[in-house]
């Protein structure tokens, strides 16, 4: 059983495309003393991927305009995506709920897939939505896995 997070927020009017993905990297000062702030990009996560899956055009006279960008914002529906992990093979089992442990693995090929402490922090609650791959690390074995954070 797939679960699915949605969060409400706002975006430039030139970027506001149903099936249009984006990333926040960061949040920017500016952000944090905008009065939109708690509507805007207060819910997301940095550096989690998002796809916008409604827009909301409100018909306002005087559009909400973005302090950093100069950009009209409209509110949207945007659901984050999921994020592939390496596993251990010893621990993955589909829709079960875990606690992410980075892996220690020492090769290249592991690590390439190792999602930033900013994207998913060691000790995280996640659940394993299904495999999409394998790789190995001298004698360890990980599953690629979709994950959601349940953060």
């Amino acid at each position: 059983m797939e679960r699915r997070k949605y969060v409400m927020t706002l975006i430039g009017k030139e970027q506001a495309v149903v099936g249009k993905t984006f990333r926040l990297y960061s949040i920017p000062g500016e952000c944090k003393r905008c009065r939109l702030y708690s509507i805007c990009v207060a819910k997301l996560k940095p550096g989690r991927v998002y796809k916008i899956v409604n827009v909301r055009h409100v018909g306002l006279p005087q559009p909400n305009k973005c302090l950093l960008t100069g950009e009209d914002m409209v509110p949207i529906i945007a659901e984050e995506l999921p994020i592939i992990v390496p596993i251990p093979i010893k621990s993955f089992i589909e829709d079960v709920t875990i606690t992410y442990k980075v892996p220690q693995g020492n090769c290249d090929e592991l690590r390439r897939y190792i999602p930033s402490e900013q994207v998913l922090k060691d000790g995280t609650k996640i659940r394993i939505l299904r495999e999409v791959g394998r790789v190995k690390c001298k004698n360890d074995e990980y599953v690629l896995a979709e994950v959601t954070p349940l953060d």
